[in-house]
């Protein structure tokens, strides 16, 4: 046996298992910009290091029951729209907005609102 596999090697499960792992790589390579981003805006403006802000992401993600990348993304437009930098109280005003809505006190418009 050289090693190589043959289509008698290779299951259907095998297979779907493959395709399932190249779907989430590829959902990850698209989505961890906006991610990276979000994360670098929150320690810039609040002093956090990386595991701060993606602490930040992580629970409004968690509490709201919606995906991270669509609060990240939230953050990035919000962010982008106030210019290149929010200052302190703005951008604690729109991170307290955002678990708000969240929390069902206010509409969400996010995509992905379902989690």
């Amino acid at each position: 046996m050289t090693g190589a596999l043959t289509a008698s090697d290779v299951t259907d499960p095998d297979v779907e298992d493959l395709r399932r792992e190249v779907a989430q790589l590829r959902e990850k390579l698209t989505t961890q910009p906006v991610i990276e981003q979000a994360k670098g805006m929150l320690m810039q403006t609040f002093g956090l290091d990386a595991g701060g802000a993606f602490d930040i992401l992580r629970v409004l993600s968690q509490n709201g029951n919606v995906k991270l990348r669509s609060i990240a993304g939230e953050i990035v437009e919000a962010w982008t729209r106030d210019g290149p930098r929010a200052d302190f109280d703005r951008a604690s005003d729109l991170l307290v907005d955002l678990r708000e809505r969240l929390r069902g006190n206010h509409p969400w418009h996010g995509a992905d609102a379902d989690g």
